[in-house]
């Protein structure tokens, strides 16, 4: 299952921290192996929230992380005609036992070649994810170049990250329709005493509440990813939380993964359920 986090605007709606959190406690919990990646270069990537900095230090002295690892990488060797399962167990960096499996960005100093040899090996890329994940994460670049578009049109879900400003959110919704039908919304950096609190944007933008999570803003969360401590956090957390804030973000933070592998299900139901009603109709990805 391919699940896009995206945002129509950068920086604002944590889209990488909530991707992050929703992907690494689906492994934890032991609901599925995920596999998590990004499109684009990022000063604040998964890498710097899972990794410790000394082991991305270590790997770059001894030219490792992009030539050994990384999506442009993958990408290549892909191209090149390599076997993709074996490729990424080689090429990815196991996490949490080996139920997660994370493609450490690359360089991309290209954009336009990274895009064009995305376009080229995607769906190998995909396919070779698949046999090796139940949940395939991908943290998608705002701008509409093509890797996002190609990322779009082939997820089976969309994450639509928002904030609780109502005008980024009338912006998403005027500019935005085609992909509305299989999105679900997540809104980062929640503050519950915010008047647009979700029950008020959930109304206000007709937007259906079982479409609908947040991820709570908690500062020592915020630190733990600055340290490359994210998983860390997550796994101490998880089954006991250390105090009310902590419990409250884990509780939301299933909650969320809960809604989205619910309306998973829901798209490929409805799907089913049109191929029955139109046995001629061309294939989409729940097929």
């Amino acid at each position: 299952m391919k699940i896009s986090f995206w945002s129509h605007v950068r920086g604002v709606t944590g889209v990488t921290t909530n991707m992050a959190c929703v992907s690494a406690l689906m492994s934890i919990g032991g609901i599925g192996k995920t596999a998590v990646l990004e499109n684009h270069y990022s000063t604040n990537s998964i890498g710097d929230m899972v990794l410790f900095p000394e082991k991305i230090e270590y790997l770059r002295e001894h030219g490792e992380y992009y030539s050994r690892y990384g999506i442009e990488y993958i990408l290549k060797r892909l191209y090149s005609g390599e076997s993709g399962e074996k490729l990424l167990r080689h090429a990815s960096i196991p996490l949490l036992f080996s139920s997660m499996y994370y493609l450490p960005q690359g360089r991309i100093v290209n954009k336009e070649v990274f895009n064009y040899e995305f376009h080229l090996v995607q769906k190998k890329l995909f396919q070779s994810l698949e046999k090796i994940s139940d949940y395939i994460f991908i943290d998608t670049e705002a701008n509409q170049n093509l890797s996002s578009k190609i990322i779009l049109s082939e997820s089976d879900l969309i994450v639509v990250n928002l904030s609780q400003d109502p005008g980024r959110i009338q912006e998403f919704l005027k500019q935005y329709t085609s992909i509305q039908e299989k999105a679900v919304y997540l809104i980062g950096s929640y503050q519950p005493e915010s008047y647009w609190n979700i029950g008020r944007i959930c109304k206000e933008f007709n937007i259906p509440r079982e479409r609908t999570g947040i991820i709570p803003f908690n500062l020592e969360l915020a630190d733990a990813m600055s340290k490359g401590h994210l998983l860390q956090f997550l796994n101490r957390n998880y089954y006991k939380a250390s105090d009310f804030e902590n419990e409250y973000l884990i509780r939301y933070i299933k909650k969320a993964g809960r809604m989205i592998r619910k309306n998973l299900i829901r798209l490929r139901r409805e799907e089913m359920a049109v191929r029955e009603e139109f046995p001629g109709i061309p294939c989409t990805p729940f097929c």
